[in-house]
């Protein structure tokens, strides 16, 4: 069962992958991209629409996850974790705002590539991050610390693993991270349109 978080995490971690890439270097190596720009919508207006979708896409996989494991919640009869709906919906708020962000940051390292294969040899670096942080909470023997919560994807696990014991969150630490995960999602966002902009110009 403490596995639980890592399994979710993934499943918003590659919801997010095909869709980021599909909505943009899938859109310029099909040829649709340009005419989505020559629309009278502003650039922000088209980048907002793709990185809702993304993100959509990441928490409607990580609800099927979550969903998944339900069942077998009467199963595992452990008085130390707990999974049930109450969980799970604190799963999914907290995982939110990290969809937000891997959808703008996967999204600002496709925008620059031509292909939908280059985009994904260029987004594994991404992959294989979020992919290892949540292992430093398994290694880690000294327990939590507080650079876990300032890590995105470790400080999401980390909370995770906080609710399957029982334990009080702190709203500030639902803070920290909820605050990365806007600063990366805005830049991801701007980066974005910014390329967008360039290439309706050029």
């Amino acid at each position: 069962t403490g596995m639980l978080p890592f399994f979710v995490l993934m499943a918003v971690l590659y919801g997010a992958l095909n869709a980021a890439l599909d909505t943009t270097a899938g859109e310029r190596e099909r040829g649709s991209l340009e005419p989505l720009l020559m629309n009278p919508a502003s650039r922000v207006s088209l980048v907002l629409g793709k990185w809702g979708a993304v993100a959509m896409v990441a928490m409607l996989i990580a609800l099927l996850s979550c969903f998944s494991f339900l069942p077998a919640q009467s199963l595992l009869r452990s008085e130390t974790f707990q999974f049930g709906l109450r969980e799970m919906a604190l799963f999914l708020a907290l995982l939110a705002p990290l969809a937000a962000a891997l959808a703008a940051l996967m999204m600002a390292i496709a925008i620059r590539c031509k292909s939908f294969k280059e985009a994904q040899a260029n987004n594994t670096i991404v992959v294989l991050g979020i992919s290892l942080l949540p292992l430093v909470t398994v290694f880690n023997q000294g327990g939590e610390a507080p650079w876990h919560l300032w890590t995105p994807a470790l400080g999401q696990v980390t909370l995770m693993n906080r609710v399957l014991k029982g334990e009080a969150v702190a709203p500030l630490d639902v803070m920290i991270p909820l605050a990365v995960c806007a600063m990366i999602a805005a830049a991801g966002i701007a980066f974005v349109a910014r390329q967008l902009h360039t290439a309706a110009v050029r």
